[in-house]
């Protein structure tokens, strides 16, 4: 109880943090947004990103690609200031002065919902450890620590070979919260990455769909509810529909829940911000909201791009906007792409064996022209699968709007056809770069990571559509069908946690300790079922670890035969991907740097220099795996976990 204490301490702490300097901001440029929930929103997010690029540039000593973040969003705040008006549809006038207020109360009340809720994902009642998390948040919680002790902002998680590292397109700006967090508590930063920094995103998150429900002037106690639901609202996985490949292959549509996949978070926050802003027809400072998307997560950048010039030409052709206020909707999103691209491209290049630069790995994933008719219809196939999906959320939106169109009618407050525009060109561009990217291995995430968020965003803002001045009946109806479709999903989806034995937990932490910052792991062969499960930093054995210790360097001790790939059924379609993936190994380039050296050994021979030179003082194995004979010799002691199978085995020192 005193971990889940911490940690709740430290995401209260920091939403207020973040509010107090949002406030201060507003107070300095005298901003006065239409609704209060829209302020209390802006407010974080604003705080929000002041601390993470101040963090970030403190760390990176000004190299870091956050740096646009503060003075767009200031330029923001001043374009609110400047149309200083008043809607007609204000929802509920407050006092600026006024630091504290019951809607930041109610907030507060969700925040530590939403710990529970994180929380609870990992509790085990069976143990008094928590289970480990899905192993992309080990990586992530891993990452976040080399941030700020590299002061680079990398992907990579190589420790022997700084040679290799160097800046990369990413997602940052959550794992820069959590290494600020951790640097602070100390705590185990798997457990404040999924647990209170992403109960930071998700409050604001959540912040940010009560101001949707607020602008529709829904009452304050199903603000409250549908708020807290729309969190979890995600596509929905039929089991039934499961064994058959198409529609498996969109799984990732109904997996990424945020509360369990809270990588999206940052993408969630920028995309509500750009809804309210269409909203309440601000459109000059949409080009702000948008701009911000690919410096948060970098694979945004097509979908965010298209859909503002698909809203700029909208508005323009309508003569919503004049030209010179096209010309400046457009320019922050220039401004962006031009200071990435060169941020990039001005980085030194990391040292790379011969055919593993950026180019080689480029020129293997993009399609060539007679593929045009494949990815044509992978597009639509795209457009199929989601609505496979998301459809049912279409199917209760349209049964409950013929019902009140017939019996009870509408509010003034309408849906902006602005909505639909950025909503269609999303979509478009998300599926057509799901297609052109088919032959990277994220390509589906291309669509996903802007899809997902979107939809839930687009859908709250029609069901606050079709309740305004609803009756008790149809509030009941649709809170009660969300309930149902979010268990019914998320009973499908699982967690993706693991779990260990007690008693193997408290082993592994009467050592962690004495083992060591350096440790190696060995997965078997069967382990690797795809191309994607090669990368040596984010699919490991031996996640345990992340429970007892900050800031250790894990090592892959298996070795796969590059020249094996485009043979083998797992790697075929993906071999030149898979081959960029090993060679990126800190294994690898110590085996190729000893060939070098004509240092000709065996493989087991190499393994056994490799654990000596790094001054490895554990390893991990799976369960189907099997600890190298020649490095018995080096082992202390062993532990084996009854639940998962997997062994850990102390070195000698």
């Amino acid at each position: 109880m005193l971990l889940l204490f911490e940690l709740f301490s430290i995401t209260i702490i920091t939403v207020i943090v973040c509010y107090c300097i949002g406030f201060s901001v507003f107070k300095i440029l005298n901003i006065t947004p239409l609704e209060y929930f829209f302020s209390l929103f802006l407010s974080l997010v604003i705080g929000l990103s002041c601390i993470v690029s101040v963090y970030a540039l403190l760390c990176t000593h000004g190299s870091t690609v956050h740096a646009l973040m503060i003075p767009l969003l200031f330029l923001m705040g001043y374009g609110i200031r400047k149309r200083n008006t008043v809607s007609d549809h204000l929802f509920i006038k407050y006092d600026r002065s006024s630091f504290f207020s019951k809607e930041l109360l109610m907030l507060l009340v969700l925040s530590a919902g939403v710990v529970l809720v994180q929380y609870s994902l990992l509790y085990d009642l069976e143990s008094e450890y928590l289970q480990t998390p899905f192993q992309d948040y080990v990586y992530y919680s891993r990452l976040t620590l080399s941030l700020s002790y590299l002061g680079v902002e990398t992907n990579a998680l190589e420790v022997m070979y700084p040679q290799f590292v160097t800046e990369q397109p990413y997602h940052y700006m959550e794992l820069w919260l959590n290494s600020l967090l951790v640097s602070i508590t100390k705590l185990p930063s798997v457990w404040v990455y999924f647990v209170s920094s992403s109960a930071v995103f998700i409050t604001i998150i959540c912040a940010g769909f009560m101001a949707i429900f607020a602008h529709f002037k829904i009452k304050y106690i199903y603000i409250f509810i549908l708020s807290f639901l729309f969190l979890f609202v995600t596509g929905m996985r039929w089991l039934f529909l499961q064994d058959y490949l198409f529609v498996q292959n969109g799984a990732l549509l109904s997996s990424l829940i945020l509360c369990l996949n809270p990588k999206l978070a940052p993408i969630y926050v920028f995309l509500l911000l750009t809804a309210l802003l269409l909203l309440n027809r601000y459109y000059l400072l949409v080009g702000f909201a948008l701009a911000l998307l690919p410096i948060v997560y970098i694979s945004t950048t097509p979908v965010a791009g298209f859909a503002l010039v698909s809203l700029v030409a909208y508005l323009s052709l309508s003569k919503k906007v004049t030209m010179t206020e096209s010309f400046y909707m457009l320019l922050p999103m220039a401004v962006v792409c031009v200071y990435i691209i060169l941020f990039y491209t001005l980085q030194p290049e990391s040292y790379q064996f011969p055919d593993t630069g950026r180019n080689f790995a480029l020129k293997s994933i993009i399609p060539e022209l007679k593929e045009i008719k494949t990815l044509i219809n992978i597009t639509l196939g795209v457009f199929v699968n989601y609505s496979i999906y998301f459809g049912v959320y279409g199917l209760l939106f349209s049964l409950i709007w013929l019902f009140r169109r017939t019996k009870q009618g509408f509010s003034k407050v309408i849906v902006p056809e602005t909505i639909w525009v950025w909503f269609g060109a999303c979509l478009f561009m998300a599926a057509a770069m799901r297609a052109f990217s088919t032959h990277y291995l994220d390509s589906f995430q291309f669509f996903s990571n802007t899809i997902v968020p979107l939809t839930p965003v687009v859908l709250a803002i029609l069901f606050a559509y079709i309740l305004q001045q609803a009756s008790k009946q149809i509030y009941a109806i649709i809170i009660t069908s969300l309930i149902l479709l979010i268990v019914v999903n998320f009973s499908a989806v699982g967690t993706g946690n693991t779990r260990y034995s007690p008693a193997f937990m408290h082993q592994v932490e009467k050592v962690a300790p004495y083992i060591g910052s350096r440790g190696g792991y060995v997965l078997a062969d069967e382990d690797y079922e795809n191309a994607y499960m090669l990368s040596s930093d984010s699919y490991t054995t031996g996640n345990y670890i992340s429970n007892f210790k900050n800031n250790y360097a894990f090592m892959s001790l298996s070795a796969l035969d590059p020249d094996s790939l485009i043979t083998d059924s797992r790697f075929q379609r993906d071999s030149a991907q898979a081959e960029q993936i090993i060679r990126k190994s800190t294994f690898y380039r110590f085996a190729k740097f000893q060939a070098l050296h004509n240092s000709n050994l065996s493989l087991d021979s190499t393994k056994y220099k490799f654990i000596i030179h790094s001054n490895i003082g554990f390893i991990c194995v799976s369960k189907r795996a099997k600890l190298p004979l020649i490095l018995k010799s080096l082992v202390d002691t062993s532990y084996t976990d009854s639940l998962s199978g997997e062994k850990l085995f102390v070195l000698k020192k």
